[in-house]
């Protein structure tokens, strides 16, 4: 690889993640971001500074982005018929950001490349043209930046909420959890010794609203409802995730139960090796007696997400004897 190619890979894999200086837009522009209908979703930035989106944009699913390079020459240069120039698309989509080329150097077929929309909310898109001459300018609206917004899923629920979790001993009188052992998720739960040795119910609970699939004794409710329960331990940087089973009815709400047992990182049982310790961070409790792990995790329904707030998750820690890991300290 030449110095030339490298330097400009370089400058394009620094795009930074914030839009500056502007490029105009029209108030037609502007309006026509939010003009979608149903469909292929597709969005296209033309040479005549007009942003069109065809389609819906749907949590999900995937959108398109079609960028016509005639809409910033600012930056430009041939060397050996190769271009030393390139235009990257930035995109932010809740906590998820990425960057990738869209013209010039690298430049995909059809200057077109495909996002993936994996949850709700503000798709934010903005522009970055480098060359390996030091050249930098932007298509950021001003600095504003293009936004459009990614719709729930067509089957998505009209509600959900309600997260809670039970450790207890007591049962109520359909073998379930208790109303008066539930407790809010967002204040955390403790799943110890305990619990992993006395409790009969160990849960993380929701409830779920949608019209004409919840409100009656449904037997196809587990082919129209898919409930998720996504974790992972604090120090891991992937997320696991399981089916989420369907507990009960509460009026018009289906209730579904994660079970804290099946997601538990210590399990309490004696480690014999350092390779057969618990990822993630494993910590020791205050008067040194006990080891400790915080596991993260929140529900997804039908591609709807329900966390404590935007990006959160609910929190949970997870206690076991010391002695059990003696290897791992």
């Amino acid at each position: 690889m030449s110095k030339t190619f490298s330097a400009l890979l370089a400058l394009v894999s620094l795009a930074s993640l914030a839009g500056c200086a502007a490029q105009p837009v029209t108030d037609e522009d502007s309006a026509s971001t939010t003009a979608a209908i149903d469909g292929a979703a597709r969005i296209q930035f033309d040479a005549s500074w007009h942003t069109t989106v065809t389609g819906t944009l749907r949590v999900g699913s995937k959108v398109t982005v079609a960028y016509d390079p005639a809409r910033l020459t600012t930056c430009r240069g041939d060397e050996g018929g190769r271009p030393q120039w390139s235009i990257s698309l930035v995109w932010r989509l809740g906590t998820a950001t990425g960057t990738t080329s869209i013209a010039g150097l690298m430049a995909p077929a059809g200057n077109e490349v495909t996002l993936d929309l994996p949850t709700t909310g503000d798709l934010e898109i903005w522009f970055q043209n480098t060359s390996k001459y030091g050249c930098v300018a932007w298509d950021s609206n001003y600095g504003a930046n293009y936004h459009f917004t990614v719709a729930a899923a067509a089957n998505a629920p009209g509600w959900i909420g309600n997260a809670a979790s039970v450790v207890a001993r007591e049962t109520c009188f359909d073998g379930k959890a208790c109303d008066g052992s539930r407790r809010t998720l967002e204040s955390g739960f403790t799943f110890d010794t305990w619990a992993r040795q006395r409790a009969m119910i160990t849960g993380a609970y929701f409830d779920v609203w949608k019209a004409g699939v919840t409100d009656f004794d449904n037997p196809d409710l587990w082919k129209q409802l898919d409930a998720r329960v996504y974790y992972r331990t604090v120090g891991v940087s992937a997320w696991s995730w399981a089916y989420v089973p369907f507990e009960k009815r509460v009026g018009n709400d289906a209730r579904y139960g994660a079970s804290l047992r099946a997601i538990d990182p210590l399990g309490g049982r004696t480690r014999t090796s350092k390779s057969d310790c618990p990822a993630g961070t494993l910590t020791l409790s205050a008067d040194g007696q006990y080891v400790q792990q915080d596991v993260e995790l929140y529900f997804v329904v039908n591609g709807t997400e329900l966390r404590p707030s935007k990006g959160g998750a609910y929190r949970g820690r997870f206690i076991d004897y010391k002695g059990l890991y003696t290897p791992c300290l």
